[in-house]
């Protein structure tokens, strides 16, 4: 069983983790934001190799787990992550523009579920109204996308996404550092 004093020093562990993650979020968001050009396409090569990777990783998968049913279907399914992998790689123009469309969705639907979940936050709660900004900012960039696209996917992208990093970051950063002077105030959380 923990004490207080573990518990304690647990919270303040985890808040330290949340503060330097929040960090960095900030600075990816900050870098993002200054070379947009290049995040986009560094953001989808890096996506690329995920899928490549991740497609080798099921064909293998799926030749170690051969007896088992579905080996065909992993196989398959391996072997489209890699060729998408490949072909983003190779053609890193189309998979930005491809991965703008995807991004526009899913900021669409992040910003929507993030306002959802401020209103669901502990009634009262202090920084409820971050998590409500951040779905409202993330929710506009999405739209955006779907209106400025496909014209600007090549710099909308690696700017959203730094915009996004930002406010994630800025929300956290400010939630952490709230968690750490309740902590030291001895106020429950």
């Amino acid at each position: 069983m923990n004490t207080d004093t573990e518990l304690q020093s647990d919270i303040k562990k985890t808040t330290g983790w949340l503060i330097a993650g929040s960090i960095l979020l900030i600075l990816l968001g900050i870098a993002a934001i200054a070379m947009p050009g290049i995040a986009s396409v560094t953001f989808t090569l890096i996506l690329a190799w995920i899928l490549l990777i991740s497609g080798i990783v099921r064909i293998v998968k799926s030749f170690q787990s051969k007896p088992v049913r579905g080996f065909w279907l992993n196989l398959v399914v391996g072997i489209l992550y890699a060729i998408t992998g490949l072909y983003i790689l190779f053609n890193p123009v189309i998979g930005t523009v491809s991965l703008t469309a995807a991004l526009g969705i899913l900021f669409i639907v992040e910003g929507i579920f993030e306002i959802i979940m401020s209103f669901q936050a502990r009634p009262g709660g202090e920084f409820s109204w971050l998590v409500l900004l951040d779905g409202i900012i993330t929710l506009i960039l999405g739209i955006l996308v779907w209106n400025q696209f496909p014209f600007s996917a090549i710099w909308l992208i690696g700017l959203y996404v730094g915009i996004s990093l930002l406010f994630s970051g800025i929300s956290l950063l400010v939630i952490a550092l709230s968690a750490r002077k309740t902590l030291s105030t001895g106020t429950q959380v």
